[in-house]
């Protein structure tokens, strides 16, 4: 009775957090900022490679190999490319829900910058702990970047993402950090699949870099609190086992 309960709990806060997603997504789209117009210069080129020129999906991939034979440009074009519909479907709903609420808070300007940086670094991340030859495309984390600039500034926004289930900011990035960084530190990255948490975890320190850097006082605050929600989430848990 209390799983049934708790499942359709559970069933009952996702349904709220789409809607609440695709409230937000109108929101920005009606905006019309600039981060709506980097979200259509993403869909513009997945559309023109899938429909028309595939191959340039490889070509301005990230992997260390490309890197290192000075291909260094594609640190920044592999977030403009994306690998099929899913994909770019996700990273459009962050990037419109994370980018609508980071410019409509921090401006235009700023925006870009937390958005290309947290990119640029979870590249660099990803090109250090994953094989050489391995190729990795999209905007994950660059978006992420932007949900690490809220967590520290603006820890109690309240966001479905990227659980669906609607929570403050900081909860969501704390419960995925604990999900990932052990499995990432152990090395064995095969159960993430194709999902390139090294880049999310890239952007995740690039944004929060940012945030420390444009932001001091306010990350430093929002720090404060995401490690005492860390501390929540790691003790309480067991105590209702």
């Amino acid at each position: 009775m209390a799983s049934e309960t708790l499942g359709l709990l559970i069933l009952l806060l996702s349904f709220i957090g789409a809607a609440y997603l695709f409230f937000v997504m109108i929101l920005a789209v009606k905006q019309r900022g600039m981060i709506v117009w980097i979200g259509l210069l993403n869909i513009i080129i997945f559309i023109y490679t899938i429909l028309f020129a595939p191959d340039l999906i490889r070509q301005y991939a990230l992997s260390f190999n490309k890197v290192a034979s000075g291909m260094g440009y594609t640190l920044i074009s592999y977030m403009f490319m994306h690998a099929n519909l899913l994909h770019i479907t996700l990273n459009t709903f962050g990037l419109l829900f994370f980018g609508y609420n980071m410019e409509k808070e921090f401006g235009a300007a700023p925006t870009m910058m937390v958005y290309i940086v947290s990119g640029f670094m979870g590249g660099i991340v990803y090109i250090l702990t994953s094989s050489p030859t391995n190729m990795v495309v999209g905007a994950s984390a660059a978006i992420f970047g932007l949900m690490a600039y809220l967590t520290l500034t603006r820890p109690f926004k309240i966001s479905p993402m990227p659980f669906l289930i609607p929570m403050p900011v900081a909860l969501a990035t704390v419960i995925y950090a604990i999900l990932v960084i052990p499995v990432f530190l152990t090395g064995d990255l095969r159960q993430f699949g194709n999902v390139a948490q090294g880049a999310h975890l890239g952007g995740l320190l690039g944004g929060s870099l940012m945030a420390f850097g444009m932001n001091y006082a306010q990350a430093l605050k929002g720090l404060i609190i995401v490690i005492i929600i860390a501390i929540l989430v790691i003790i309480l848990p067991p105590l209702f086992i």
